[in-house]
């Protein structure tokens, strides 16, 4: 099912052009399976001419994929953030048994994580390509850092995301996919690494914070 909608989104960039990369980056945000770097690597093979001078094809690329695809990465990323904003502390309190961790060490975690630093996080984490968009979402949101400057750094870490991607997918053209397939196997790396060193952080706050008490 996966790669039939997959398949039906770069059909749709090839008759629909920019709005179709603002509905595939939406459609990637909410089903996470699809395979993130995919739809903007393929945006640049299909929708930006091989034959362009590298000028030309960067600023096709940043009119035709960046601007509605940062757009599009913005707006989605909203989904994981409120629920995890709005739904987290409960999920930590029905499971903190299990997770080592209560609402407290959270709060405190948060508060270490505000100013440059969480600017900085969220920039570089939507940037590189290879981080997992749903879950630094989810975490932002579980920190509860306010909205302004997460939308702020998700947009601009989006422009340079979208940028690299696009014109990566143009540069190797039909081979785009291959490509895309391993950055999206080493963004599943990524991903699980992410979780363990969460719940390790969490886990290393909670003895520290309790010997203080």
């Amino acid at each position: 099912m996966i790669s039939e909608i997959t398949q039906w989104i770069m059909e749709l960039m090839r008759t629909h052009g920019q709005l179709s990369v603002f509905v595939g980056v939406m459609i990637e945000q909410i089903i996470i399976p699809i395979p993130s770097p995919l739809i903007i690597m393929g945006a640049g093979a299909i929708l930006i001419l091989p034959g362009l001078s590298i000028p030309n094809a960067f600023l096709q690329i940043l009119w035709i994929i960046v601007l509605p695809g940062a757009i599009a990465s913005t707006l989605g990323s909203y989904i994981g953030y409120m629920v995890s904003f709005y739904g987290g502390k409960a999920l930590v309190l029905r499971f903190q048994r299990f997770l080592d961790v209560d609402w407290d060490q959270i709060e405190r975690l948060e508060k270490r994580f505000q100013g440059k630093r969480e600017a900085l996080s969220i920039f570089l984490s939507r940037a590189i390509p290879v981080f997992p968009i749903s879950l630094v979402s989810i975490f932002a949101g579980l920190l509860r850092i306010p909205i302004k400057p997460f939308t702020i750094y998700t947009f601009l870490g989006s422009i340079f995301r979208c940028f690299f991607l696009g014109f990566f997918g143009w540069w190797i053209g039909a081979t785009y996919e291959k490509a895309a397939t391993r950055l999206d196997s080493v963004e599943t790396i990524v991903s699980i690494l992410m979780l363990v060193g969460m719940v390790a952080a969490f886990g290393y706050l909670y003895h520290k914070f309790r010997r203080m008490d």
